[in-house]
C-alpha cells in the first residue's frame, strides 16, 4: 500500500473510531492499542492525530499524550453561533449560484436523511445531516468556504453524535430540510435565512436575536 493512501486510511479509521464514540470525549487515545489493531507503527496514527487536531476534535499534549475533547455549555453555543454563521453565508451563495438540478441532488439527501432519522440510525442520518449542510456550500462555489465547512462539521458531527446518543432525535426540525428547499427553489434569501435559524437555533439553544446575519448584496 502507498504511504499516501496507509495516511489515509489510518486518518479515517482513527477518526471512525471517534465520531462513533468507541473512543469517548475525555479519554485518553490509545496509540498503542490502535497501532496494534490497525497493523501500523504509530508514527501514521500519530500523523492521523496532529490532522485531527486541526479539526478541532481531538487535543494533544505534546510529549504526554492525546485525548478526545469534550464540550461544555460555552463551546456548545460559540459552535452553534459559527455554524449558523457559515451556513447563512453557504446558503445566500447557494441561491447565487446554484441550480435546480443542484437544489434537486440536494432534495435527495434531504429525503434520505428523513428515511435514516426515522429508522434511529443516528450515525449515518448525522454523517448525511452535515454532507445536506456542506452541501450548500459546495453549491455555492467558495472554495474557501467549502473549507471552513468542512474542518467546522467533523466537530460539529461529533458534537451531533454524542448528544443525539442520549436526547431524542427531532424529527420536526429535520423536516426543515424540505422547507429550506423550497425557499432556495424561489431564490428567496430571506425565508431561506429564516429557516436556517429554526433549524439550527433548536439544537445550539440559540434565538434568532443573538447574532445578525449580514445579507449579501447582489
Amino acid at each position: 500500500m502507498k504511504k499516501t493512501n496507509l495516511s489515509k486510511d489510518v486518518y479515517l479509521a482513527v477518526r471512525e473510531k471517534i465520531l462513533r464514540q468507541e473512543i469517548v470525549c475525555g479519554s485518553k487515545i490509545p496509540i498503542d492499542r490502535l497501532a496494534e489493531e490497525l497493523g501500523v507503527s504509530r508514527t501514521p496514527i500519530t500523523a492521523a492525530l496532529v490532522r485531527l487536531e486541526s479539526e478541532g476534535i481531538v487535543i494533544i499534549y505534546p510529549r504526554r499524550f492525546a485525548e478526545v475533547v469534550t464540550f461544555t455549555s460555552d463551546d456548545i453555543h460559540d459552535l452553534g453561533l459559527t455554524r449558523i454563521t457559515v451556513d447563512s453565508l453557504a446558503i445566500q451563495l447557494a441561491i447565487q449560484n446554484g441550480s435546480n438540478s443542484d437544489f434537486d441532488h440536494l432534495m435527495m439527501m434531504a429525503e434520505e436523511c428523513s428515511r435514516l432519522a426515522g429508522e434511529g440510525d443516528i450515525f449515518n442520518w448525522i454523517r448525511l445531516e452535515c454532507e445536506f449542510h456542506l452541501g450548500l456550500a459546495r453549491i455555492g462555489k467558495s472554495q474557501n468556504l467549502i473549507r471552513i465547512m468542512e474542518d467546522l462539521y467533523q466537530k460539529i458531527r461529533l458534537l451531533q453524535f454524542v448528544t443525539y446518543r442520549k436526547n431524542e432525535i427531532s424529527l420536526q426540525m429535520i423536516e426543515l430540510h424540505f422547507d429550506l428547499l423550497k425557499e432556495l427553489r424561489k431564490r428567496n434569501v430571506s425565508g431561506s435565512l429564516e429557516i436556517i435559524y429554526k433549524h439550527l437555533g433548536y439544537f445550539y439553544d440559540i434565538e434568532p436575536g443573538q447574532l445578525k446575519t449580514v445579507v449579501i448584496d447582489y
